[in-house]
């Protein structure tokens, strides 16, 4: 009888534990990817607002921290944050991370130099790249890709650094989401605009999700709310409204 006391004690310290931390806010990674996400306002963009709107569903609130995407990664792998966001699903990345349900759709671009390209260029598999100056960014899920086909390209900590590498003629060609590449030549190369110019075939479609750490405390009953949360979210409405008010396009989720 001691014995069954014993565990039963032990029983109930364990879901208090559970219920105690999921009621802490979940500490997630992520970094400037306009429209997606931004670090102004404490944590803006449509991806955010989703998730923190799904937490909300479930009685859970966010704490968005900052980092250069590399860094979003070594904080996941620390157990630091419960995930980074927004990422793509990779094989290596399944053996060592799990994924929320998918969030939100993206569509990955080749951006180029019109001046460079006047007749554009045209592309049917990966290989039409060989020859070509590429610019990729740190941690970016395309990197394996490119080294496994052997590509010329050199890395740079950020999407707009290649853009403005790409108007200075200084790379051929850089692979962005489209909304996130226009969202950047808005704001920080309009003067330059009509010289920048994007492959009609796209480079991929992916969905995108938390990267969530199994070292996390109690990773996966997080996880679960999450999800829970987000059926809610369209079920109820909510998620079609927060598309709009971030005037996300309506062929939005139709495969490009």
């Amino acid at each position: 009888m001691k014995n069954l006391y014993r565990y039963l004690f032990s029983l109930s310290l364990l879901f208090c534990s559970v219920f105690t931390h999921t009621e802490d806010p979940v500490v997630i990674a992520t970094n400037d990817y306009t429209p997606y996400t931004s670090t102004k306002n404490d944590g803006s963009g449509v991806i955010l607002e989703i998730i923190r709107q799904a937490f909300n569903e479930v009685d859970l609130d966010v704490d968005y921290q900052f980092y250069p995407w590399k860094r979003c990664l070594g904080e996941v792998d620390k157990g630091l944050v419960f995930a980074a966001t927004p990422y793509f699903k990779t094989d290596a990345r399944q053996k060592i991370y799990d994924y929320s349900d998918p969030i939100l759709p993206m569509f990955n671009r080749w951006f180029y130099n019109k001046e460079k390209f006047p007749d554009g260029f045209e592309w049917s598999e990966m290989e039409s790249f060989q020859g070509y100056r590429i610019g990729g960014v740190i941690g970016y899920w395309y990197i394996p890709e490119f080294e496994r086909l052997g590509l010329n390209f050199e890395l740079v900590k950020s999407d707009l650094q290649n853009l403005q590498k790409l108007v200075n003629h200084r790379i051929d060609f850089t692979i962005i989401d489209e909304l996130t590449g226009n969202d950047l030549i808005r704001e920080h190369l309009s003067t330059n605009a009509e010289n920048i110019g994007i492959l009609d075939k796209s480079y991929d479609f992916q969905e995108s999700y938390l990267l969530i750490s199994r070292d996390y405390p109690n990773s996966e009953v997080i996880k679960k709310k999450f999800n829970q949360g987000l059926k809610m979210l369209k079920e109820n409405g909510k998620f079609w409204q927060i598309l709009i008010s971030h005037e996300v396009p309506d062929d939005f989720n139709k495969t490009k």
